[in-house]
């Protein structure tokens, strides 16, 4: 029998933030790091006009998908919190966006190869915005089961909307049982 999901609002406990494992989060950085320096050690240390070209060439691709994975890392969501006014998400190498629930115009779950969450918004300037993230972020069902919460107006595809009622009931059950 698969685990139960314990989803609960956020509404009543406010600032709650979601966020990758942090020490997961850095090992796997330091270690892609790691994998980089590495890579440049071993090119000027054992890499010759001699040298055939396949390992001429392989701790340069070894190096790029290295360095791929830790701008990856560093730019890709890490945070998500809600504030009494405010949705905050956050990054390790870039400046956290703020977006007020009231700015909050529709909420997003589709599939392209992988599962994308997105979040379409107004920014202060009154341009149409859109974020988008894996949908293997963490509690990314509770973050949905919230925004909806927190911001009622925002447009739902019909598919989704689903979805937000069977977590609210999902939620409500838990509320009631909690008690």
């Amino acid at each position: 029998m698969p685990k139960q999901m314990k989803l609960e609002f956020v509404r009543n406990r406010l600032p709650v933030c979601y966020r990758h494992q942090r020490f997961f989060r850095w090992f796997m950085i330091a270690i892609s790091f790691m994998i980089v320096v590495y890579s440049i050690y071993f090119m000027i240390r054992f890499v010759s006009s001699e040298t055939s070209t396949i390992f001429k060439l392989l701790p340069l691709i070894i190096a790029f998908v290295g360095l791929e994975s830790v701008l990856r890392k560093i730019t890709s969501l890490n945070s998500v919190t809600f504030e009494k006014d405010e949705l905050i998400l956050g990054f390790i190498a870039k400046r956290a966006i703020h977006i007020p629930y009231e700015n909050i115009t529709g909420l997003l779950l589709y599939r392209k190869i992988t599962f994308y969450f997105g979040i379409e918004y107004l920014d202060n300037k009154g341009n149409p915005k859109n974020f988008l993230t894996h949908a293997s972020f963490p509690h990314t069902m509770e973050i949905i089961l919230n925004l909806a919460d927190m911001a009622p107006h925002a447009k739902i595809p019909e598919k989704m909307q689903s979805v937000v009622d069977y977590l609210k009931e999902g939620a409500k059950n838990n509320v009631r049982q909690g008690s």
